[in-house]
């Protein structure tokens, strides 16, 4: 959580209506990415089941980590034919993912008891794109690069709420 913060209030009269007693809230969400399994694509061993494990040449596994470079293409080699690939299963992290949530609100009160809320509420306020794992098939030309948004990323969306309360 990010928190809230209350305006003050202003003891001009203007000043007082417009900007006092305004509540922003924001909330921070994240998670770390998803372990994923390299494979090579083929049967490099010979016992008739593909996608097996790659060789691991180089500790350097992680591009630059963009959507067009996320893997090390070159940190990883088909194993000689008849063997197995000494890559671990599970040792690659693909890319986390993080939203901020965002909340402005104000309560007006009318009378004794009578009060108007008003409400903006916004999800994933900065709008940040949360990218889906990348290929990781060897043999594919789109090995190490993301091509989707992970699954149940949100765009920014704004709702807006009035709330009487008598």
């Amino acid at each position: 959580a990010l928190g809230s913060y209350l305006t003050p209030e202003f003891s001009n009269r203007a000043a007082h209506a417009v900007a006092s007693g305004w509540r922003i809230s924001g909330v921070f969400n994240g998670a770390s990415g998803q372990w994923l399994n390299v494979t090579t694509g083929q049967d490099n061993s010979g016992n008739g089941l593909n996608n097996q494990r790659p060789n691991k040449v180089s500790d350097d596994v992680y591009g630059a980590k963009t959507i067009a470079a996320f893997l090390n293409k070159a940190a990883f080699a088909q194993p000689a034919p008849g063997t197995f690939g000494n890559l671990e299963i599970n040792s690659i992290k693909g890319p986390a993912r993080w939203t901020v949530d965002g909340t402005l609100s104000k309560t007006i009160r009318l009378a004794n008891t009578q009060t108007i809320e008003l409400r903006l509420e916004s999800i994933n306020v900065l709008n940040h794109p949360n990218w889906g794992n990348p290929a990781v098939n060897l043999n594919l030309g789109t090995f190490g690069r993301i091509t989707t948004l992970q699954t149940g990323a949100t765009p920014r969306i704004f709702q807006f709420g009035l709330k009487y309360g008598f």
